[in-house]
């Protein structure tokens, strides 16, 4: 290889791209990608027979929480975004989308479909842009921004959160704040959706924050119901809906629109209850099957919900999934005669932790996004992949990497 002989940049772009690849093969690194699907490919609007269902409801009186790149005020969206807040240190504003990744999630979710634009479940939704991360490009920083824009979701009026992003891995400190963030979000009655994500694996312990106890991970399918082949599966899998294609990213986003319809028909209905509903009213619950690892309880029919009247909302304050979960948390923190110190300690952190989400200056302050010097010679770049294998830890945005891999194959 003669890469002595490029100038400078040249040689860090070469750096780059075959550590890219050589990350890439190893499986720590999958570089982010905006989610590809154009209006003509909404294929879902009639097999999920929004029609009927916009007759009922359009998601007004929701609002959306999207965990994403930024949203930008692209036509579709006039008159959705709230304010919204950034958590990356690089850029306060979280109408920015360079990658366009949360500007198609937003859209899916809320989009009116104007100046061919696409269409989203729930027009009428308002959606709080939180920006998590900046570019679909050489990603390897980490930072607490997740779990911050988690919290400030769960602070927020939103009661849906979407989060089209998978982690391949959290150090411990990191992991604590972002189970805590969801737990806090749970408590506060919000329901969090979460991409599988798409690299057509069984996943157990990786791809957070959809492994986490309190996340609806959802798994993508397409057009024949079937389950895509770059969907990840596993025992963590709750719902699946149409994603083929955009990947997981798109079927997440179809979900948090579905709850917010849901929500929007039902006020008054917890989280819990509209989570119910929609698992109890897929193809594989209604005849009585066991939730699957490739499609977790089955896919969502929100027509079944809101046209058709069925699914039982049971009760409000117990979680059809996560039920013992979060009964072994409230065993767990039952007062005891040596716990008041650490449960004082924990609440002062919590404290300072919210005060620094709420401060002007926003959060995110510790982003330190790593990137290569154009001035600066190419073994800034190999750093940069030294220490991603040294942390394996990798940001995706959900994005469409198909694998030819049998699955097991459901039907609607």
């Amino acid at each position: 290889m003669r890469t002595q002989a490029l100038p400078p940049q040249r040689r860090a772009l070469t750096v780059v791209a075959l550590l890219t690849a050589t990350l890439a093969s190893l499986g720590l690194f999958s570089p982010p990608a905006a989610a590809e699907i154009r209006p003509d490919q909404q294929w879902y609007l009639d097999a999920m027979n929004m029609s009927d269902i916009w007759k009922v409801t359009k998601g007004e009186g929701v609002t959306v929480a999207v965990i994403d790149s930024g949203v930008k005020p692209i036509p579709g969206l006039e008159g959705r975004l709230l304010p919204g807040k950034s958590f990356i240190s690089e850029s306060r504003n979280p109408h920015e989308d360079t990658s366009g990744h949360g500007t198609d999630m937003a859209a899916l979710i809320a989009g009116t479909g104007t100046a061919n634009s696409l269409r989203g479940l729930a027009p009428e939704a308002k959606i709080l842009p939180l920006r998590a991360h900046k570019e679909d490009g050489f990603v390897t920083s980490w930072d607490k921004s997740l779990a911050q824009a988690i919290r400030y979701a769960a602070k927020s009026d939103a009661k849906v959160i979407n989060i089209s992003i998978s982690v391949g891995a959290m150090d411990n400190e990191t992991l604590t704040e972002t189970q805590n963030a969801i737990i806090e979000a749970n408590e506060r009655g919000k329901l969090i959706f979460a991409g599988s994500g798409n690299d057509g694996r069984r996943v157990e312990k990786d791809d957070y924050p959809s492994v986490l106890p309190g996340v609806v991970a959802v798994g993508a399918v397409d057009k024949t119901a079937t389950v895509a082949d770059f969907s990840n599966y596993g025992p963590h899998l709750v719902l699946s809906a149409p994603g083929d294609p955009g990947g997981t990213s798109v079927a997440t986003a179809l979900a948090s629109a579905t709850a917010a319809l849901i929500w929007s028909k039902h006020p008054d209905w917890t989280n819990h209850q509209v989570l119910r509903v929609m698992v109890e009213t897929t193809g594989m619950s209604e005849r009585g099957e066991e939730p699957s690892m490739y499609l977790g309880h089955g896919i969502i029919r929100p027509s079944h919900v809101i046209v058709d009247g069925k699914g039982d909302p049971g009760p409000a304050d117990k979680s059809p999934v996560f039920s013992e979960y979060f009964a072994s948390l409230e065993a767990s923190q039952s007062p005891s005669p040596e716990s008041g110190s650490a449960d004082d300690k924990n609440q002062t952190d919590q404290r300072s932790q919210e005060e620094q989400e709420q401060s002007p200056s926003g959060s995110g302050e510790d982003q330190n996004t790593a990137q290569a010097d154009n001035d600066g010679p190419p073994w800034t770049a190999i750093g940069i992949g030294v220490a991603v294998l040294a942390l394996a830890a990798t940001v995706t945005i959900v994005a469409v990497r198909r694998r030819n891999q049998a699955q097991q194959q459901f039907r609607y």
